[in-house]
């Protein structure tokens, strides 16, 4: 049964990165195709690109390397440079519900609140790498694992919640009852990793330069959207 289960997981993961590579090839290939027309704008396609390869990073290598050696601080290091990135694509670019429909953009939109306060949660509490694993093969890869079901049904808005609901709480379970068969905890006597002062550096250093990046990205986006309707005032 976690040979099938970790199949299905994959399927849908790989269905996402790909619907997310191509929304990067259509943005400077073939603008007009994309489904969210904000992302006709540079600015915000670099934006998008940057935020797909950070949650791929986070995903498929710094979180699976920080779990199986007990790493605080590049678990946390890349969850906080995909909080970063992600941020800006919900405020400013999010149209789930225009792209969905209403009900779906709800959904996105709660599920979004309820995570990043799970997340919160987790990091308040005592080191438990249990909670860490769950955070990570759920809700971290659930970023890309409901994409592909929920663009080919877009036009069912009641069927598209109902698929996409099952796939979380169906990943979750997949990943509580250890049924997805990469997705590991780190040995019980494991010690903690001991972090070298250049992977503090480098952790630290990232995420600055991250946030400066999507800071000055975000001034200058606000600015050029700006342009137009000040023209118009002015006129």
């Amino acid at each position: 049964m976690a040979i099938v289960i970790t199949i299905v997981y994959v399927v849908l993961l790989a269905w996402g990165v790909f619907v997310g590579v191509r929304q990067v090839y259509q943005g400077y290939r073939a603008p007009e195709s994309l489904l969210n027309p904000l992302f006709r704008h540079p600015i915000a396609l670099r934006l998008f690109a940057v935020h797909l390869s950070v949650a791929s990073l986070d995903l498929f290598v710094i979180g699976p390397w920080a779990i199986a050696n007990k790493s605080t601080l590049w678990y946390w290091g890349g969850r906080i440079a995909l909080l970063t990135c992600s941020l800006p694509i919900a405020a400013f670019f999010n149209r789930n519900a225009e792209s969905f429909g209403p009900f779906i953009g709800r959904w996105v939109r709660l599920r979004n609140f309820f995570e990043y306060g799970l997340h919160i949660a987790v990091a308040a509490l005592p080191l438990e790498w249990t909670n860490y694993y769950l955070l990570h093969w759920w809700l971290v890869a659930y970023r890309f694992l409901d994409v592909g079901p929920r663009r080919l049904l877009r036009t069912r808005p009641r069927v598209n919640w109902v698929v996409i609901t099952l796939i979380y709480l169906g990943a979750f379970a997949a990943v509580w009852f250890h049924q997805v068969l990469f997705a590991t905890l780190p040995a019980a006597d494991l010690p903690d990793h001991v972090n070298a002062p250049w992977e503090t550096a480098v952790v630290v250093g990232g995420n600055l330069g991250l946030a400066i990046f999507v800071w000055l990205s975000i001034a200058r986006y606000a600015g050029t959207s700006a342009k137009p309707q000040i023209a118009g005032l002015a006129d």
